[in-house]
């Protein structure tokens, strides 16, 4: 149970972390599904949930869901497959399945039920699902270990494997499962009793192998995503000076703004955007601008001054300054602009800006 309760939360909280890449592109969205798909699946057939559910083979319909998109995931990353064939394969998959379901009289999936006789209905269920499971977690293990070879050392690479064997071993289970319950239709005596939990047990630790491998990628994402936001957060003062003094710096339009707040966008192209835009008003701005200091308070009141300048109506500069050369990389040009940002607004300056916008 505490194996279960925690590969839900799990799920779910891959499910959440990774909602953001819906809006990156088709891999990610069939990624994303099916982690969905799987949480849903394995929420449902909890058995406080299950108790509930009048439809005991909605788990593995969920299930093989899951597996086409996983399916989908692999085609798209490799550009193999047909996507018409790859639908029309699980369509006929869940048709078989629920036929076989009703010739059965309904599919018993308890440990001691699987035990006693089973009729070739129940066997060809249980075989089709187990072959369709598990011939798509061994594609999706073997394309995750030969990725793992090409990527960057450390965690990138570490998570693609752990995701490999992840889902090896839910494909090992899979096969042991649907090879089991046909050679007990056949006459060998199975232990389910024993199998059964031990085999649940190797499939609930894939699965959380598979996601904790999925998380890594968005686990380091986040945390640049974090810093990015930060970053954002503090050029503000700086940004908001330039936007109220040069509106037409700024590059995306009021509607797209509302996206923007909403985090729809990627944050590092919105900090790259912030960065452009600031610079462009300081480049509008240079006219105005005395001659100063390099250190970044230095840099920031002479910003102050230019606006003031500026908004007091008087002329440009015979000989205007200069503002600090920084760079190359972006990295050093946020930093740069962060620090100028801070001195711009602390309690000191502020003052000063605000009448500058009289």
């Amino acid at each position: 149970m505490i194996l279960a309760v925690a590969l839900l939360v799990l799920l779910w909280g891959a499910t959440i972390v990774r909602l953001p890449t819906l809006w990156r592109d088709r891999r990610q969205r069939a990624l994303w599904t099916a982690v969905c798909a799987i949480a849903l699946a394995k929420t449902v057939s909890f058995p406080p949930v299950a108790a509930h559910i009048e439809t005991p083979i909605l788990p593995h319909l969920l299930g093989v869901t899951s597996a086409y998109f996983l399916l989908r995931f692999i085609a798209l990353v490799t550009h193999t497959g047909v996507r018409a064939r790859q639908l029309a394969l699980l369509l006929s998959v869940l048709a078989a399945l629920i036929a076989f379901d009703v010739v059965a009289g309904g599919i018993d999936t308890e440990a001691e039920l699987l035990a006693g006789e089973q009729g070739w209905g129940v066997v060809a269920y249980w075989v089709v699902l187990e072959a369709y499971l598990g011939t798509v977690l061994v594609t999706t293990s073997a394309l995750f270990w030969r990725i793992s070879r090409e990527a960057p050392g450390g965690l990138p690479r570490v998570g693609l494997r752990v995701t490999s064997c992840g889902t090896a071993l839910v494909a090992c289970y899979a096969a042991l499962k649907g090879s089991l319950i046909l050679a007990n239709n056949l006459g060998a005596s199975v232990a389910f009793s024993v199998v059964e939990p031990i085999g649940m047990s190797v499939q609930t630790g894939g699965l959380i192998l598979t996601v904790a491998g999925l998380l890594v990628p968005a686990t380091r994402r986040a945390r640049a995503a974090y810093a990015a936001y930060r970053s954002l957060i503090v050029l503000r003062p700086l940004w908001k000076a330039m936007q109220s003094a040069f509106p037409e710096v700024i590059l995306f339009t009021p509607r797209r703004a509302v996206i923007e707040l909403a985090g729809v966008d990627d944050v590092h192209l919105r900090l790259y955007r912030r960065v452009i835009e600031i610079r462009d008003g300081m480049l509008a701005l240079r006219p105005f601008t005395a001659p100063h200091g390099p250190s970044p308070p230095e840099e920031a009141a002479a910003i102050v001054e230019a606006l003031h300048r500026r908004a007091d109506g008087q002329p440009p500069l015979d000989e205007p300054g200069v503002w600090a050369e920084v760079g190359p990389s972006m990295a050093e040009e946020v930093a740069w602009l962060s620090r100028v940002s801070r001195a711009l607004g602390t309690p000191a300056r502020t003052p000063t800006l605000s009448g500058s916008a009289r």
